[in-house]
């Protein structure tokens, strides 16, 4: 009987399983019937000499009220395709920044293809927008800014220009998105690894700039930072355009300090994208520093006066090369060399007293060092172009080996100028070879409604380092067991992420995403017993909210999330010692690990003000710490380490002025309340930072700028950083129908920066004595020829990440 109910209730559940699949497989067919029956209409926009107008809005529209039906923005190619429309009558309505807007009014029975659209150049809207040096178009997680025939673009290089985006700042040579540093830059599709390349970069060639603010969940979860997508103008058919680049430059009071050659070169030839970049330059890198020091357990303070001359000499190579197979499938490949060589010489000279300032005795010392450094890359891309609506796949291998040696001679001198005097020799050779591997697989699906993107990443990291220290006894060098190592080390991370973006209607966009990434850490030596491994893994979610105002103004808000957690700084997960003086050494630190955040993002463009703020909070935050050596009082050492918990707030406001036609000002204020809760005690501070920047572009092929920055003293844990400025510009001069550009860029005045470190065991300051005031003469030649086509450019997709102590 048990047996003969069993028996019904299987067959009634099978044949519910039977109705349940039918309907399933029915669906989609019922769908792709519904489909069928709708029409789509495509075509291309167009300017008046014939080039594609990219992010153009084609928009339909109904006839009965004029409510938004659908809409697409177009290609590179100026194309559109709108699919999945029912039939009837609509009215297509084309925008764009630069251009006049037009109405089209449509009759859709089937699928629709227009003749290409020719819009008008709106002068009057050029006119008002260069009152922020270029057009905007706002995203949810980003702006796009259009520099075609931008006054901005005037006898700037790329970093320069950057610098004049709004939000971003380029402060002593680092790039910065509302107060933090830039996470990536991206040069045509590809990850730069030589930042200097952007300055062999003219301006002039840069079509458009997208500022992310926060690192979506496409990059990697260190990403803490926004990122910069840069796009070159397109090239010519069958031709060519580059520039030669010389700089000379002399410091007041150092003399002769850089110098250095440059090129850029862009070609293509039939399906062949060709494109170079070769850089050389001298660097001196000249310091004078005093620091005073109080131990306060010894009782005891130093004086100590340094000054280190070195000269560095840096080559770099990238060629990329890129096949459009068809259409649809392009291969490239991305090959670069870098080497760079120092050889260091400081010396020092220390007092030693009581508190009451009573000498005690003098030392000194000199250190020499030969550094080295050579990076071997090449990376490898495909690109399939999946359907005419822009879907497509990008996959990525990237292999990069670094190989750094740093030799340094150490002489020591104790009871200088006593009958006691003395000497004392050390060695130390430390050798980082690395090796990285990165692959990574993205799909892009661009749907009726917007955007799905899917991907996978892989990178490995294997670092071997050789530590040989050494000591001289009499005659005879011999080996210091305690410091020297043969130390290995690898990491491996493996992620998964996908993202969707879309609009709801004509004012609303969004984008969310998440990041699925496991990291493993591993190191032994032959001072270790086993291997040490470790695991860190999590989910990074990214939330992108905007609310356009009005679009063509330019007016939106805009709200963001994101987890993320701090790079892992492979430098530091090391045992080796770096003596940087005779009282103070460097040491890494096997046991940190990366820190974990939350950062939550506001934003506005609002009558011509950027607008923005943000909230950060972390765990584990991870910074340098100074100690007292536990075998030498007079000694301190920095080192790496995990402590407590980070709250911060930063807001940032920007704005440029047209002041007069040939005159743009643009301000830019900063102000960060930092809390950091932490064994030692909990500290509060305030980071305020201060910038204008005067560009001047004048009709006769002069122009310049003139920039002034403020960062007033704040404090950092146990360091206060006392209040620095800085007084810069430039002066420029086109000839040879603006082909040859001459530039002098000058610094008429700095304040350097004093750092006060208070510890329970220590009080020092640190003074940076060196005139920072000069000039730096240029001369730059651009060329260029041939019909026009698109270059492409083929990515790379590595970093090597370095955590140093500031």
């Amino acid at each position: 009987m048990r047996l003969f109910t069993f028996m019904n209730q299987l067959q009634m559940k099978t044949r519910n399983l039977k109705h349940a699949l039918l309907t399933i497989l029915a669906v989609p067919t019922l769908l792709f019937a519904q489909q069928n029956n709708k029409c789509s209409i495509e075509s291309s926009i167009l300017n008046a000499t014939g080039e594609g107008i990219e992010y153009a809005t084609a928009s339909l529209l109904s006839v009965a009220d004029s409510s938004y039906v659908d809409g697409k923005v177009t290609d590179g190619n100026g194309k559109f395709v709108i699919q999945n429309l029912w039939p009837g009558k609509y009215i297509l309505y084309l925008t764009h920044l630069q251009y006049k807007r037009k109405y089209i009014d449509i009759n859709l029975k089937d699928r629709l293809t227009l003749i290409p659209i020719v819009l008008e150049e709106n002068m009057n809207v050029l006119e008002t927008v260069t009152v922020k040096a270029s057009p905007i178009q706002h995203m949810p997680d980003r702006y796009r800014i259009l520099l075609k025939d931008s006054p901005i673009t005037k006898g700037n290089n790329t970093t320069q220009v950057l610098g004049l985006m709004p939000g971003v700042t380029e402060e002593r040579g680092i790039l910065k998105i509302n107060g933090r540093d830039v996470s990536q830059i991206y040069l045509d599709g590809r990850k730069l690894r030589d930042r200097k390349e952007l300055d062999a970069i003219r301006a002039e060639n840069l079509d458009k700039v997208e500022v992310i603010y926060m690192a979506g969940s496409g990059e990697d979860a260190g990403s803490m930072g926004g990122v910069i997508d840069i796009k070159l103008k397109k090239v010519k058919e069958g031709g060519y355009y580059g520039s030669v680049s010389g700089s000379y430059g002399m410091l007041a009071e150092a003399g002769h300090y850089f110098g250095g050659v440059n090129s850029s070169f862009s070609y293509r030839y039939k399906k062949l994208s060709i494109y170079n970049y070769i850089s050389y330059d001298d660097f001196k890198a000249s310091g004078q520093y005093e620091i005073k020091s109080l131990y306060k357990q010894s009782n005891q303070s130093v004086l100590m006066q340094t000054k280190e001359d070195v000269w560095n000499h840096n080559f770099s190579d990238r060629l990329s090369l890129n096949l459009d197979i068809n259409p649809k499938h392009a291969i490239g490949a991305n090959l670069r060399v870098g080497l760079s060589n120092g050889s260091p010489q400081e010396q020092t000279a220390s007092t030693i007293g009581n508190r009451e300032g009573s000498v005690m005795s003098r030392t000194g010392s000199v250190m020499s060092d030969d550094i080295k450094n050579i990076q071997y890359q090449a990376a490898f891309n495909y690109n399939w172009l999946i359907d005419k609506k822009g879907s497509n796949l990008k996959l990525i291998i990237d292999y990069l080996n670094y190989d750094n040696n740093a030799r340094r001679n150490n002489t020591y001198l104790y009871e200088v100028n006593t009958p006691k005097e003395n000497r004392r020799y050390s060695y130390n050779d430390i050798d980082n070879r690395t090796d990285m591997l990165e692959a990574d697989a993205r799909f892009e699906f661009k749907l009726s409604k917007g955007q799905l993107d899917l991907g996978a990443n892989y990178s490995f990291n294997h670092s071997k380092q050789l530590l040989d220290y050494r000591d001289k006894l009499g005659q005879e060098w011999h080996p210091n067991a305690t410091l020297s190592e043969n130390y290995t080390l690898q990491g491996e991370n493996v992620a998964g992420y996908a993202s969707y973006s879309s609009r709801i209607g004509q004012k609303i966009m969004y984008k969310a995403g998440f990041r699925v990434q496991s990291n493993t850490i591993s190191y032994n030596s032959q001072k270790l017993e086993k291997e040490n491994s470790k695991v860190y893994w999590g989910v990074y979610p990214t939330m992108n909210l905007m609310y356009n105002l009005d679009p063509q103004k330019g007016t939106m808000l805009s709200l963001g999330y994101q987890r993320t957690m701090s790079p892992i700084p492979y430098n530091v997960i090391t045992p080796a010692i770096t003596y940087e003086n005779e009282h103070a050494y460097t040491k890494g630190n096997l046991n940190i690990k990366p820190a974990n955040y939350h950062a939550l993002f506001f934003g506005a463009a609002i009558c011509k003000w950027n607008l923005n703020y943000m909230f950060l909070v972390g765990e584990n935050f991870l910074y340098y710490k100074t100690f007292v050596d536990e075998t030498d009082p007079l000694t301190t050492y920095t080192m790496p380490i995990n402590d407590g918990k980070m709250f911060g707030q930063g807001f940032n406001v920007d704005r440029t002025f047209k002041m007069t036609n040939w005159w743009n000002l643009k301000a830019n204020a900063r102000l960060e309340w930092i809390k950091y809760e932490a064994e030692a005690g909990n500290t509060t501070s305030w980071k305020p930072y201060l910038m204008l920047t005067n560009n001047l572009n004048f009709n006769n092929g002069w122009g310049g700028n003139l920039s002034a920055t403020l960062e007033p003293t704040y404090k950092s844990q146990e360091r206060t950083y006392k209040a620095v400025g800085r007084v810069y510009g430039k002066v420029y001069k086109y000839l040879l129908k603006n082909r040859l550009l001459l530039n002098l860029d000058f610094t008429l005045y700095t304040h350097n920066r004093q750092l006060v470190t208070d510890t329970p065991a220590l009080w020092s300051e640190r003074t940076f004595k060196t005139n920072q005031t000069g000039f730096t003469v240029g001369v730059t030649y651009s060329f260029n020829g041939g019909k026009k086509v698109d270059a492409k450019q083929t990515r790379s997709l590595q970093n090597y990440y370095e955590l140093k102590d500031n």
